[in-house]
């Protein structure tokens, strides 16, 4: 069964919000961009408004796709919808995260991103916007 997962690139002054995950979660103190699982009866829009507002106490609007990608994971598989958004509303607070950051593209590299991001991280550096 196909499960799908949403995640928003938030882009701001040429800098891009990344999260670390909890060292208790799977997975655990990777980096990611901030997300999560599409629940029964809303859109994928919904679902990364209502994570984002979650995870992190923010209001974002989404913008567009930025790209989607199946990432097949101990004999699941998921469809990952990435959205640009901008932040709207609201002052971060981290729900879940241990961390989180404002980084360049060129600071990206140095972070160890989930297996799952790092495709996206990929076509990020690659200039795809």
């Amino acid at each position: 069964m196909l499960r799908q997962v949403t995640a928003a690139l938030i882009k701001k002054d040429d800098k891009y919000l990344i999260c670390q995950r909890s060292a208790d979660d799977e997975c655990g103190l990777l980096w990611e961009f901030p997300g999560g699982k599409l629940e029964e009866g809303e859109t994928l829009e919904e679902c990364i408004i209502r994570e984002i507002k979650e995870e992190l106490d923010l209001d974002i609007r989404v913008l567009d796709v930025f790209t989607t990608n199946v990432y097949h994971f101990n004999n699941k598989e998921i469809l990952f919808t990435i959205f640009n958004a901008e932040i709207i509303g609201g002052t971060m607070k981290l729900n879940e995260h241990n961390d989180a950051r404002w980084v360049t593209l060129e600071e990206m590299p140095s972070y160890e991103f989930m297996p799952a991001d790092i495709v996206f991280v990929e076509r990020l550096l690659n200039g795809k916007k």
